[in-house]
C-alpha cells in the first residue's frame, strides 16, 4: 500500500511538471529522407533516400515563441539517367551526396491544454553545402529554406520528445546547378538547367532542457467591478 501511494506521488510530481518549457534546449535528431528526383535539359538525377542526422539549439524567449539553430546531414546515393531510362536502368553516372544544411529560423508554439503537448510551427532559412563523394573534387554552398511542423511532448521541464515532419529545400549553389556533385551533371549534356532539391523527412529528437525554467503563461484577467448598491428612498 505505501509502495503504491509513493508511486502514485512521484507520478503526480512527474506530471505536476510536465508542462514545462526551458529557455535553452538542446534537440539531437534523427530521421528518414525520402527519394527526390530533379529534371535536367536531357537527363534527370534522383537522390535516393537515406537517414539524417543532425541537432538544433532552440533559444525559447516564451512558451510560445522562440529561435532554432539547425545542423541536418544527408547522405544519399546520387545517380543520373538519360531519358527516357527508367530508375531500375544502370545510371550513366552515380555517387555519394551529402548535403548538409546550416539553418536557423522562428519557432511558434501552442500547449495542448490540461496536457504536456506542445504543438509547433516553424520556418527556417539558411545554407545548403554539398559535399562531394569520395572520388569528386567539389564542393557548393546554395541557399537553403525550410518548413516544419511537429509536437513536443515533456516528461519533465529538463526531458522530452520531439516527433516531427520537415520540409527542405537546397536551391542551386551560385547559378548552376542544385545537384551538382563532383562531375555530376556535366556528363550527356545534363548540366544546362538549374532544378532546386526538395527533400521531405520525418524526424525523432531528445529535447534536454539547458536553461532555466519558464513560467506558466498567464490569461489576463478581466477586472469585474461591483455594482454600487441599490439605494431605496421613502417618501
Amino acid at each position: 500500500m505505501k509502495k503504491a501511494i509513493w508511486l502514485t506521488g512521484i507520478m503526480l510530481g512527474i506530471l505536476g511538471f510536465s508542462f514545462g518549457q526551458t529557455s535553452i534546449e538542446f534537440i539531437p535528431t534523427a530521421g528518414y529522407t525520402f527519394p527526390d528526383r530533379l529534371d535536367f535539359n536531357q537527363s534527370y538525377g534522383r537522390l535516393s533516400g537515406a537517414v539524417n542526422l543532425g541537432g538544433s539549439f532552440q533559444f525559447n524567449f516564451s512558451r510560445r515563441f522562440g529561435l532554432e539553430l539547425m545542423y541536418d546531414r544527408v547522405d544519399a546515393p546520387a545517380k543520373m539517367y538519360d531519358y527516357p531510362s527508367h530508375a531500375d536502368q544502370t545510371p550513366f553516372y552515380q555517387t555519394q551526396a551529402g548535403i548538409n544544411y546550416i539553418m536557423a529560423g522562428p519557432v511558434s508554439s501552442v500547449q495542448v491544454p490540461g496536457s504536456p503537448v506542445h504543438l509547433f510551427f516553424g520556418a527556417l532559412i539558411g545554407a545548403a553545402i554539398n559535399t562531394p563523394g569520395p572520388t569528386d573534387l567539389s564542393s557548393n554552398v546554395g541557399f537553403a529554406w525550410g518548413l516544419q511542423t511537429g509536437t513536443d511532448i515533456f516528461f519533465n521541464p529538463r526531458l522530452g520528445l520531439r516527433i516531427s515532419a520537415r520540409l527542405l529545400s537546397a536551391e542551386p549553389p551560385g547559378g548552376g546547378s542544385g545537384y551538382y556533385f563532383g562531375s555530376f551533371g556535366e556528363t550527356n549534356g545534363g548540366y544546362f538547367t538549374n532544378p532546386s532539391i526538395y527533400q521531405f523527412a520525418f524526424n525523432a529528437g531528445l529535447i534536454i532542457g539547458l536553461g532555466r525554467p519558464l513560467p506558466e503563461y498567464a490569461r489576463p484577467q478581466r477586472s469585474y467591478r461591483r455594482p454600487p448598491p441599490r439605494r431605496y428612498y421613502y417618501y
